[in-house]
């Protein structure tokens, strides 16, 4: 049977649509995160697989501290780590006042004050401490920005922090001081309405770069927030001889884990 000339583009177009509906029906769906959400009645329970920061730390993260537990938005900068090295990036959140972590209920909250974000933990250069070395060493860092941006004889003393203007006043402050007497290490904050900011480097666990983040008003409160993150990181460490795991078992961070 001979076709008329304008009825074969048709039934062209036809066969093309229905092959394109039978793909996209025999695709899996992939749920947004509100969808997830809305089909839970409890947020995920386990944890992370192993995350290797350095050698001596790989960490096992709670996902109640996961907001990527239902978004899956940490496992990009994850996968793209882990294929230039076997190191990897730690990334948590958790909740004031008791340091807790998601629900399905806060997790809809984006501008939760309450909130303070890990936004990352992985390794530093061992050699990052030496004197006016590069990077993240607080000292070092506090050293070049008297130098080049904060105003050294304009500053005030607040909770426990040195807290200095920039050459330029403004809203910013720049504060430093000693955050663990133990280990004899610092801190260096940036505080501007309406998160504060921390970012150091630490030479445990074989030299370790951190940042966290939480509002403003939760300033007076920086010393409880920077040590409950070292207690999470302790306790969620994994890295350790299999005798001395097998004694002492997973521990507990205050806030659960």
């Amino acid at each position: 049977m001979n076709l008329p000339a304008t009825t074969l583009p048709a039934i062209c177009a036809i066969a093309l649509a229905t092959t394109g509906c039978a793909k996209k029906l025999g695709e899996p769906r992939i749920a947004t995160a509100d969808q997830a959400v809305r089909t839970l009645s409890a947020w995920p329970q386990g944890h992370t697989q192993p995350l290797k920061i350095t050698d001596a730390l790989t960490l096992e993260i709670p996902l109640q501290y996961e907001r990527s537990a239902i978004s899956h938005d940490q496992s990009a900068t994850r996968a793209l780590i882990s294929q230039q090295s076997d190191r990897s990036e730690a990334r948590f959140d958790f909740f004031l006042p008791d340091f807790t972590g998601y629900t399905l209920e806060n997790y809809r909250n984006e501008s939760d004050e309450n909130r303070v974000e890990v936004i990352y933990l992985h390794a530093g250069d061992a050699h990052e401490a030496d004197p006016d070395a590069p990077g993240e060493y607080p000292p070092n860092m506090l050293k070049r920005s008297l130098k080049d941006l904060l105003n050294p004889n304009d500053y005030q003393d607040m909770h426990g922090l040195r807290c200095y203007q920039g050459r330029a006043r403004s809203e910013r402050i720049t504060c430093y001081g000693r955050r663990d007497a133990a280990s004899k290490e610092d801190i260096m904050l940036h505080a501007a309405v309406p998160l504060m900011q921390a970012r150091y480097f630490s030479r445990r666990y074989g030299g370790v770069r951190i940042a966290w983040r939480t509002h403003v008003r939760n300033f007076s409160r920086w010393r409880e927030i920077d040590a409950q993150i070292w207690k999470f990181i302790d306790a969620w460490n994994v890295a350790r001889a299999p005798d001395e795991s097998r004694r002492a078992g997973r521990p507990e961070a205050k806030g659960g884990g």
